[in-house]
């Protein structure tokens, strides 16, 4: 699942090599992953695309007319979506890809989903709060005015086990489940503990772990990702679906439950109380 680090590379790459191209062609091949009609998907012919962004799990990409603010593209690539920048535009189609943006220079921008769970949406640059949860997502994980107090004071309003607590946008809006994993543990915190067992000098060791990580995974990234953008990078990571294999911190079997969404952790590390 694309999370606030890749998805930070990814907005990157796009404002550093997409911004300023202007929309030959837009399309849907795979029209059930685009809340757009097609109408809506040729009015992006003529526009010139701005400086992508990211906010939470989301991908923003605006569209611009005589450089003012026209449509804006933002995407949820939930479990599978990628995005893919082409060359050459006559590249294959592969299967399940949702969207085809058709620069006037010949290359593309698509984005393909081989799970079907992705959800992209086209509207009004002042549209965003239309989008089902964006107007009750919390601060990015990553935001400066995320200052240790702020957190302090949005954690007690949530209560819960820890790690669906890091996955909750309306806590804390970017961290999926491999970061969830790795937060918790440079925290040194179980997984399944419950918020309301935290020492406050817990909670701030959480605050340090994820500000930490996050940034950490970002400048892996960066350095990982070029040219790439449709490749998601997981092999730096330490602990998430690493089961099996000694925790890098005192060496005792790394233990994970689940499938696909699996939660990897230290019972050594991370004690459960």
């Amino acid at each position: 699942m694309p999370e606030l680090p890749d998805l930070t590379v990814v907005a990157e790459q796009l404002a550093l090599r997409v911004a300023g191209r202007v929309v030959a062609e837009a399309t849907a091949p795979t029209p059930i992953l685009v809340r757009a009609t097609p109408a809506e998907l040729s009015a992006l012919v003529g526009l010139t695309a701005g400086r992508a962004t990211r906010r939470g799990k989301f991908l923003l990409l605006p569209f611009d007319r005589d450089g003012h603010p026209a449509r804006l593209l933002a995407a949820n690539p939930m479990l599978a979506g990628r995005f893919w920048l082409l060359d050459d535009s006559r590249e294959r189609v592969r299967a399940r890809t949702g969207l085809r943006l058709r620069f006037t220079d010949g290359t593309e921008l698509r984005y393909v989903d081989r799970e079907m769970l992705g959800k992209l949406y086209l509207v009004d640059p002042d549209g965003l709060d239309a989008i089902p949860g964006w107007a009750e997502m919390g601060p990015d994980a990553d935001d400066p005015a995320l200052t240790l107090e702020v957190f302090r004071q949005r954690i007690r309003r949530h209560p819960g086990e820890l790690k669906p607590l890091l996955r909750n946008p309306r806590f804390v809006a970017g961290i999926g489940n491999a970061y969830s994993d790795e937060i918790l543990w440079e925290a040194r915190l179980a997984p399944f503990r419950r918020r309301s067992t935290l020492a406050p000098g817990e909670v701030d060791r959480l605050y340090g772990a994820m500000r930490h990580v996050l940034a950490e995974a970002t400048e892996r990234l960066r350095t990982l990702v070029p040219p790439h953008i449709e490749t998601q990078h997981r092999e730096f990571l330490r602990v998430h679906l690493r089961g099996g294999q000694p925790c890098p911190r005192c060496g005792r079997e790394l233990r994970q439950i689940g499938g696909d969404e699996a939660t990897s952790f230290c019972r050594g590390c991370q004690p459960p109380f």
